[in-house]
């Protein structure tokens, strides 16, 4: 997901890697429409009531350019100012630690632009070249390496408006960062990325890559709590190399509620800001870059009623609470139509494009 199982975390990924005012966006939006495509603009710090939109891991980098414009005007239509999505290190960087290939992120990048959206970048994949070993993904073997594409990164796109950097997707399974979850190796890219995005854009947000909601460790290695992961990091030295955590309380079926224990957003009130709390960090916002339901109702999933319960109650949790950030809502489209799928049926329309319920309470939304 930018994946996530509803009851189980760590079962669902992709097979590969798988803060202002309204002014300020008009006038954001307006620039484009005299600047035209790819012109640069200055993009307004994200406020903490902001719902966004993410979109799976290279739900966009495949797309020709005609899908890709139609895609981002649908986004307008709808209200969407924000996008999560994400930029790929093996394919910037994919011939060696010298090469740079920014085509596919520029043509994001500069698409978003055109239609008055801002990006939230989350950066994540290791090239080969970066690997341990040429036979098995691991994270880099030199943490400065990330840090050095950081920097080139941050130096290309905050001329472009992008101020914001999530580092990684969900560390804390395997998919996303293999062969298993590493909170010191993941410790050693955030201390190596922040001072690089800091020397590049003192304004930077930084926020630690959206933890996974899971509750225990696995002992085959899969997953591992989300909150002893957490801890894990501060506990490597990586205090201060992030100015926000984030964190994906994906529900099920369940409406969002802090108060419950067994919740994923109870966990967030509880275990997660307990072990911020006990390193300092107690002011720091959780940001929520990823919540959704699958409508796969058959197998597991919710009713496309229930999707948009959940979101209008999620994003109303969210701005009640005042520890809580930006909240992103995953995802645009149904990627498939398997009901064993569950990865198949989060977005706000169904692959054919039919519109969910819930695609009318985001507009309703994104118009208050």
């Amino acid at each position: 997901m930018i994946s996530n199982s509803v009851n189980s975390p760590f079962t669902r990924f992709p097979p590969r890697l798988r803060e202002t005012a309204a002014a300020g966006l008009a006038a954001f939006a307006l620039s484009f429409g005299a600047a035209g495509f790819g012109a640069a603009a200055a993009q307004p710090a994200i406020p903490a009531d902001t719902l966004g939109l993410a979109v799976g891991l290279d739900a966009l980098r495949w797309q020709d350019s005609f899908d890709l414009r139609d895609e981002f005007a649908d986004y307008r239509a709808m209200g969407v100012r924000w996008l999560r999505t994400d930029l790929n290190w093996e394919t910037v960087q994919q011939d060696g630690p010298d090469s740079f290939d920014w085509s596919e992120m520029d043509r994001i990048v500069d698409t978003a632009a055109s239609f008055g959206i801002s990006v939230l970048p989350v950066v994540g994949s290791t090239p080969e070249w970066a690997w341990e070993t040429p036979e098995q993904i691991t994270p880099p073997t030199d943490p400065g390496a990330f840090g050095r594409f950081m920097s080139e990164a941050v130096r290309r796109y905050a001329p472009r408006g992008i101020h914001v950097w999530e580092i990684w997707n969900e560390p804390n399974l395997k998919g996303p960062f293999p062969p298993r979850p590493d909170p010191a190796a993941y410790a050693m890219l955030l201390k190596a990325a922040a001072p690089a995005i800091r020397a590049a854009d003192p304004q930077a947000t930084i926020i630690l890559g959206g933890l996974a909601a899971a509750s225990s460790t696995d002992r085959g290695g899969r997953a591992m709590a989300a909150a002893e992961f957490l801890n894990a990091v501060y506990e490597a030295g990586a205090g201060g190399s992030f100015d926000a955590v984030g964190f994906h309380p994906y529900t099920g079926d369940d409406l969002p509620d802090i108060g419950a224990r067994r919740s994923s957003w109870g966990m967030m009130a509880g275990p997660i800001r307990d072990v911020m709390a006990a390193h300092g960090d107690q002011d720091m916002r959780i940001w929520i870059t990823e919540y959704g339901a699958p409508t796969n109702e058959e197998e597991g999933g919710v009713s496309e009623a229930r999707q948009a319960e959940l979101l209008a109650s999620g994003v109303r949790l969210a701005r009640e609470t005042p520890w809580i950030g930006p909240l992103f809502w995953y995802s645009y489209r149904d990627l498939g139509t398997d009901p064993d799928d569950a990865e198949d049926w989060f977005g706000l329309m169904a692959e054919d494009g039919r519109p969910k319920p819930v695609r009318d309470t985001l507009e309703r939304i994104l118009s208050e």
